[in-house]
């Protein structure tokens, strides 16, 4: 597990597509299988995915957006959102992340955000927080963030 880890932080560094993509095929691999993991794992998974996550979505490049997006996608495709709380969790917590200085990192996060619709009307809680975060986030200095929420 930590070699693996320690690969994909590499990747990520590297800031070129096809790591990008390698490192979000191999997280999204690793936490759609985790479901049959014991809770005991998990929490190890958890505590070394979450920064990796928090680092790898502070340095999304415009063409990694998609990779990751897609790799979220891949996670929470036909799956029991019950299941998959830890990563509902993380993704919530991209919104309330504090908004940064560059507009391309804000979209790539609120487009990440995005990718819980797999989950429809089953997080009603966690869509009520996103829709608040986003009526504050529509007085946003950057046109290109509010246009991108607004949409």
């Amino acid at each position: 597990m930590e070699q693996l880890n320690a690969l994909i932080r590499v990747d990520i560094k590297e800031k070129q597509e096809a790591s990008q993509r390698v490192a979000a095929e191999i997280v999204a691999g690793m936490i759609r299988e985790s479901k049959y993991w014991t809770l005991e794992m998990l929490d190890e998974l958890w505590s070394k995915l979450t920064p990796f996550l928090n680092e790898a979505c502070k340095n999304l490049s415009s063409e990694a957006v998609l990779d990751w997006c897609y790799g979220f996608w891949l996670i929470m495709a036909d799956v029991d959102p019950r299941r998959m709380y830890r990563v509902i969790e993380f993704m919530h917590s991209l919104i309330n992340t504090p908004s940064t200085t560059n507009t391309l990192i804000e979209t790539s996060r609120w487009h990440l955000v995005q990718k819980l619709e797999n989950f429809e009307w089953r997080i009603p809680a966690v869509w009520h927080a996103i829709d608040d975060h986003a009526k504050d986030m529509l007085a946003h200095p950057y046109k290109s963030v509010r246009e991108y929420i607004a949409s």
